[in-house]
């Protein structure tokens, strides 16, 4: 039996689902999306799915091949949309080798994408920051928190009105693997190898959030963009799974897993009315029209699914 790639430790938060998505990429040779690092609705098609990947931004329309978005294929570690304008996304990650050649920087810090992510460019922490977590948040004209592990590890806000940036002492707080910001602003979560995390002042300091199980690896989580106080979070450990609060994440009530899921989380999409999205380390995406209660499988090993039973 294989065991979990989840382990509480820094040392392996950067490359906790390696293994799994190691071992479950098509073949040599034929096409896949894999190594899934972030999913969307698109707020432009609510029926396509961005899924940034360690190959660049790809599109999921149903019935369609997967498309690859833009010129290059950059890694993306990090990846969340703007909530109002459906052509602004957020990432972080690292150059293909024609970005590299062009420009030898390894970590591209925070990116902006205007255009629907077929050109990004930098914002802020060029070749210093690689942030495995993004959130956006409406405070103070919108800002963006980023979790780094790359320089000077840790939880990073760059308020986007003037691309200042600020490390946060983030007390309390280790280990991240997620980051959602509630739509109103006031409240930060952060999924962890330990548990989920909330923070009301800013994400400088951080409490464990209530109702959920101690110690179990909380590998995504994600606001929904109209009712605020409905969030989404994944448990990744024995009797766990996809789980809903209705008021901001003091009560939780466990929704119907996903058939036949056995990897990780690692990507979780809330669309608008009750649609949701989610991918798995093994290069798996499924999604829901109806809040969760039943499933369909869009990506299967990375594969798309062309019939559905």
């Amino acid at each position: 039996m294989r065991r979990s790639p989840v382990v509480a430790t820094s040392a392996v938060t950067a490359v906790i689902f390696f293994a799994w998505a190691a071992t479950a990429q098509p073949p040599a040779g034929e096409p896949g999306v894999h190594h899934v690092h972030g999913l969307a609705f698109d707020r432009r098609n609510p029926d396509a799915l961005l899924v940034a990947t360690h190959t660049g931004l790809v599109s999921l329309v149903p019935g369609a091949a997967p498309e690859w978005i833009g010129e290059h294929r950059p890694d993306l570690m990090g990846f969340t949309p703007h909530p109002e304008r459906p052509a602004v996304f957020f990432a972080s990650g690292h150059p293909d080798v024609r970005m590299y050649r062009r420009d030898p920087v390894g970590n591209l810090g925070l990116l902006l994408s205007e255009d629907g992510g077929r050109t990004w460019r930098s914002l802020a922490l060029r070749g210093q920051a690689d942030f495995h977590a993004l959130a956006y948040s409406p405070r103070n004209g919108g800002e963006i928190y980023g979790w780094n592990v790359a320089g000077q590890p840790g939880l990073y806000r760059v308020a986007l009105k003037t691309n200042a940036v600020a490390r946060l002492p983030a007390a309390g707080l280790a280990d991240v693997l997620a980051l959602s910001a509630s739509p109103d602003g006031a409240r930060l979560l952060a999924g962890t190898t330990s548990g989920l995390m909330t923070s009301e002042d800013g994400g400088r300091s951080w409490r464990p959030a209530r109702g959920l199980p101690p110690g179990i690896p909380v590998t995504t989580v994600a606001h929904h963009p109209a009712a605020g106080r409905t969030v989404y979070a994944y448990l990744h450990g024995p009797g766990a799974g996809l789980v809903r609060s209705r008021d901001g994440g003091t009560t939780w009530e466990r929704l119907r897993l996903v058939a036949g899921l056995r990897t990780p989380v690692v990507a979780l999409a809330v669309g608008p009315g009750d649609r949701l999205a989610v991918a798995t380390a093994a290069g798996d995406v499924h999604r829901s029209s109806d809040g969760g209660r039943t499933w369909r499988p869009v990506l299967e090993h990375g594969r798309p699914v062309t019939a559905h039973p």
